[in-house]
């Protein structure tokens, strides 16, 4: 694809991420400079983008010049967080955990807007596998501002609960504030991570998780076989 196309190629990666983020109808979206600068386009290439996103109903002009994500509707919950380890012992499995990877990255448009951070911000990346009576059921990724992951022991993640360091290192409870559950397909490497066929169906989970003042400590994506849980 020619460069007269770069402005249809930052428009599908734009809609990925808003489609695949946990936005709301009414989120503004960075400005036009900080857009450009985080995709390495030009601003032009930016307009033509999100005039192209306007045109097919995934953004309008809010107030002013600002651009906003529309008809987008996440549900919220301040109920108390469970581990997965606590939750499985509970239903009467034996659980464990695999952590994959660890890794420092700048956030893409989708986890900064999720951690209220500036687009290309340092986070904290955590790969895991969760397992029920040694089957791996879950694929996860979570990401935490990296200032708060400077203050946990990861090495630890495969048998401590990230939920019970985080409320260590914060002292206090932490929140759900936003989830959404929609329905996937594994790719290549979810279905490895779970030994199951590519593009086997899977549920999508994602959730922002705050202290209690209402600050960003984590958002993750995970990919759950349906089958061991219930919403």
């Amino acid at each position: 694809m020619g460069a007269d196309h770069a402005y249809q190629r930052l428009a599908n990666r734009l809609i990925s991420e808003l489609t695949g983020g946990l936005w709301r109808n009414g989120d503004p979206l960075p400005s036009e400079n900080a857009l450009a600068t985080a995709y390495s386009v030009s601003r032009r290439t930016v307009r033509q983008a999100l005039e192209l996103l306007q045109r097919e109903g995934f953004v309008s002009k809010g107030q002013g010049r600002s651009t906003v994500y529309r008809e987008r509707a996440i549900g919220r919950s301040s109920e108390k967080l469970v581990d997965f380890p606590t939750a499985a012992r509970e239903a009467g499995f034996r659980p464990s955990t695999r952590l994959v990877s660890t890794a420092r990255r700048q956030a893409c448009l989708s986890a900064a807007h999720a951690l209220n951070l500036p687009l290309g911000s340092e986070v904290f990346e955590i790969r895991r596998v969760r397992l029920l009576e040694g089957r791996p059921v879950v694929h996860q990724t979570s990401l935490l501002p990296a200032a708060l992951a400077g203050r946990l022991d990861v090495a630890k993640l495969a048998d401590t609960s990230l939920y019970t360091m985080l409320r260590t290192a914060l002292a206090g409870e932490i929140f759900l504030a936003r989830e959404h559950v929609s329905l996937l397909t594994a790719s290549a490497e979810e279905a490895e991570a779970l030994s199951i066929p590519q593009a086997s169906p899977l549920l999508r989970v994602q959730r922002v998780v705050v202290d209690k003042d209402g600050t960003p400590v984590e958002y993750s994506n995970s990919a759950l076989q349906d089958s061991f849980f219930r919403f």
